[in-house]
């Protein structure tokens, strides 16, 4: 088995996760942390790519997942260093070294909308519309100074508003869609 502490190489991070259940299997582990079940796993991962809920998932399924992950997966994540399985007592940690992969979602939230480029916008569009407030030209002479920081305030407030549903109906969308990764490996 490889050393928890030394750093994974490209190679055997690739390889670790060239199976889309073994990503599964990483993502579930850093999303919930703590030990898990192999049942437990087995039920999710099954959901995942059954695209369906855990209560949907059939027990060939799960069988079907369950058996693949003790008698394939699991070991060969183990020998990357990346987790932990007691097949005694059916039970699946991360190490350290699983924490050094970056596994993201390609769904990412912050994808579905920019919202980053959004607020600078506004910022710019405020500090401009203040710069000509202060210096007095026109029409913005037509807007006092407490109207100004009220039409600002509203207009980020908007704004948080829309970025907050966007957020949540993503939320809505992803909870119980499997997920879809991009690796990136922290140099």
């Amino acid at each position: 088995m490889a050393s928890e502490t030394a750093r994974p190489s490209r190679e055997e991070v690739f390889h670790a996760v060239k199976n889309l259940r073994r990503r599964y299997v990483l993502y579930y582990l850093q999303r919930y942390g703590g030990p898990v079940e192999l049942g437990e796993l087995a039920k999710q991962v099954a959901a995942w790519e059954n695209d369906a809920t855990v209560s949907e998932v059939s027990s060939s399924q799960r069988k079907s997942v369950y058996s693949a992950l003790h008698q394939t997966h699991l070991p060969k994540l183990e020998t990357a260093g990346v987790l932990h399985y007691d097949p005694d007592e059916g039970v699946v940690r991360a190490t350290e070294r699983a924490a050094r992969l970056d596994l993201q979602l390609a769904s990412d939230p912050q994808t579905s909308l920019p919202w980053h480029r959004l607020y600078l916008v506004l910022s710019a569009v405020s500090l401009v519309a203040l710069a000509s407030v202060w210096m007095g030209l026109y029409p913005f002479t037509l807007v006092s100074g407490v109207q100004y920081t009220l039409l600002v305030i509203a207009a980020f407030g908007t704004i948080a508003l829309a970025h907050t549903y966007d957020l949540r109906q993503w939320r809505q969308r992803a909870d119980n869609a499997a997920p879809d990764f991009i690796l990136q490996l922290e140099d």
